[in-house]
């Protein structure tokens, strides 16, 4: 599927560069570099593993951060409507008044 308004990047990935077809070509170097520091620092903390095992952990880390941002946003708009709807409650009190 061709993107819309999409561009050709290379990025560097734990030293092998890879060709992206992306719409936001700051947004791709940003995650590219963040997956980079973020296998390197594994590789760094488990030296004897092959670069798959580190790609896995790597992917999996992002994923375990993602769902955890996920869940933490969906409980703040749940306060959020809360307190939205007690504000409401208010005002339709000072309303009737």
């Amino acid at each position: 599927m061709e993107l819309p308004h999409s561009k050709i990047v290379k990025v560097k990935i734990f030293d092998s560069e890879y060709t992206l077809k992306v719409e936001d070509e700051e947004l791709a170097y940003k995650a590219a570099e963040y997956v980079d520091k973020m296998m390197r620092e594994l590789h760094d903390k488990l030296p004897n593993q092959s670069i798959l095992t580190i790609a896995i952990l790597t992917a999996l880390n992002i994923a375990e951060d993602l769902f955890r941002e996920r869940r933490d946003v969906g409980c703040i708009e749940g306060e959020i409507e809360d307190l939205l709807r007690g504000l409401s409650s208010k005002v339709d009190k000072m309303l009737s008044l």
